[in-house]
Order: C-alpha cells, then structure tokens, then sequence
C-alpha cells in the first residue's frame, strides 16, 4: 500500500483541524518583506476538489446552511471558500473601513469636538499637511474612559488599546500574537513588565477625571516608560493609543502610513490594536505593512 501524498495528508489534517473547532489562515497574496509561503500554499483548498456522495435518507435539512445542496460537486466551491476581496484591492478597504465601524473600543467617550488652541511641544508630524488641524484632546473628551497597555519590548516601547478597564483581554491569544508582532520588527516583547494604564482611575463625583487630566496622566506614563527602557522606536496599537499619546484628535485611519515622533530620535508608526488583529485577522496584512517604517 503507498504512502498518501502530500495534498492526501495536508487535506488529513485539514479534516483533524476542523473537527476540534480549529480555523487555518492561510495567505493569499505576497507581502513586501515577508518570508515566502510554501508551494502547496497556493494550491491548497478546502473542501478538496471531489465528489462527495451522501445517503439522502441521512441528511438533515437543519444542517444545509445557505440551501446548498451536499451532493453537488464541490469542484465549483474553493473560489467562495477563498476571500475573493483580496483579488480586489478598493472592495477589501471598503470591506475594512465597515468591519472596523462595528469594533467600538470606546465609544461612549466621544463627544462633539469644540475649537481651541492645540498643545504646543507635543507630537512633531512628518507630514503635517495629511493631517488636519482639530481640537486638542482633553477639549474633545470631557469625560474619557481608555485602557491602555504600555509593553517594553528592548529598544521598541509598544503602546496597545485595549477595551476600557477590561480584565480578561490580555489572554494566552493576546500574548501570543503580540509576541509575533514584536519578534516580526527585530523585538523580543516582556510579557512580565506589561503596565496597564485605565481611565478614570478613581470613582467619585469630587475627583478631578476630566480630559486634561487623562492627557497629564498619559504624558506621565510615557515618560516613566522612556526614562526606565532605552526606547528608540514606539508602536501605537489602535486609535485610544495613538490619540492619547500623539495628543491629535484624528481616526485612525488618518493616523496610519505617517511617521511621528515622540521624542527626539524616536520614530513613531501607528496601527490597529491587538483586539482587532484577534478579531479579524485580515488586519494583519495592514498592520505588516505599517511596521515596515520601524524595520
């Protein structure tokens, strides 16, 4: 008896993977500097190109999802299994900018921004005329509520939005992808040093938890990182990070693709947070070509 081929044991443990609830990402187009795929990467499909015959006396009508018919030949099935928006640059965006308008880190801190002179000696923009000109932070946010996660890992400070007082959300998942994300750009993260920064940090009506103390409290923060690790390069993870510490009352999507700097000689990039890239794994891809600016 032969041995099963490659694709025969790949497709195996496709059906191994599935069974214990496990999803496999697999990529579907080349990114700039990133190590090349395996072969069978591109050839790979699930479900596999075959006949597949079923005893209609067993099938359940409350499993046929989408009215699609078991029987029919699934040759015709791995261009709707595959995200075809990757084939389609304009559509994938779209489909991004609706999927991050259903992902709220926090959104019962917005309010109506109101004009007023912008905080001197703060964030310097490489290119400023992309960015345009708003109300300073604590002005916007007159009652803000963030949580954010200052991770040292060597010389890279990473700046990470997490939902507001959330306790569960630094999780094996969340360390392991983190983990990832810093060792992708020359950086070994320590799990063991993670600060957590929440806002507001006491409760009651006679505390001063307005938007100019949220902002002293996160200018703080940044500086206890920058004295106690030798920080050359900071990555801000998700719009709470990269507004509070930039101090622009800009989206994110805005945000993205520039260049800041914190301090002197320390370059900035901002991207989505590490919930999102959980979420939605598509995210990934963006936030590889936005860590290029750090390599």
């Amino acid at each position: 008896m032969s041995s099963p081929s490659a694709l025969q044991q790949l497709e195996q443990q496709q059906t191994y993977l599935q069974a214990m609830g496990v999803q496999r990402w697999l990529p579907r187009q080349v990114l700039t500097n990133a190590p090349e795929s395996a072969e069978w990467v591109a050839e790979f499909v699930w479900p596999p190109k075959e006949v597949v015959e079923i005893d209609q006396t067993s099938f359940d009508d409350s499993s046929n999802i989408g009215s699609v018919d078991p029987r029919a030949n699934l040759a015709d099935r791995p261009a709707r299994a595959l995200d075809v928006r990757a084939l389609n640059p304009e559509a994938m965006q779209s489909s991004r900018q609706a999927a991050l308008s259903n992902i709220v880190i926090d959104d019962a801190s917005v309010s109506s921004p109101a004009k007023a002179t912008p905080v001197a000696d703060t964030a310097a923009i490489v290119d400023e005329s992309s960015v345009a000109e708003e109300a300073p932070l604590p002005e916007r946010f007159q009652n803000p509520r963030y949580s954010l996660a200052f991770i040292p890992a060597g010389d890279l400070l990473v700046v990470d939005s997490l939902p507001p007082h959330a306790r569960d959300a630094i999780n094996s998942s969340y360390k392991k992808l983190l983990t990832g994300v810093c060792r992708s750009i020359g950086a070994e993260v320590n799990l063991d040093a993670i600060h957590l920064h929440h806002w507001p940090v006491f409760a009651g009506p006679h505390l001063n938890q307005g938007g100019e103390e949220a902002q002293n409290a996160v200018r703080r923060q940044l500086a206890v990182a920058l004295k106690a690790h030798p920080i050359k390069r900071i990555l801000l993870l998700g719009e709470p990070a990269a507004q509070w510490l930039l101090e622009q009352d800009q989206s994110l999507e805005s945000m993205r693709g520039l260049t800041f700097s914190l301090r002197s000689g320390v370059k900035t990039q901002v991207s989505y947070s590490v919930m999102h890239m959980l979420k939605l794994p598509e995210f990934k891809a963006d936030c590889w070509r936005d860590l290029q600016a750090l390599l």
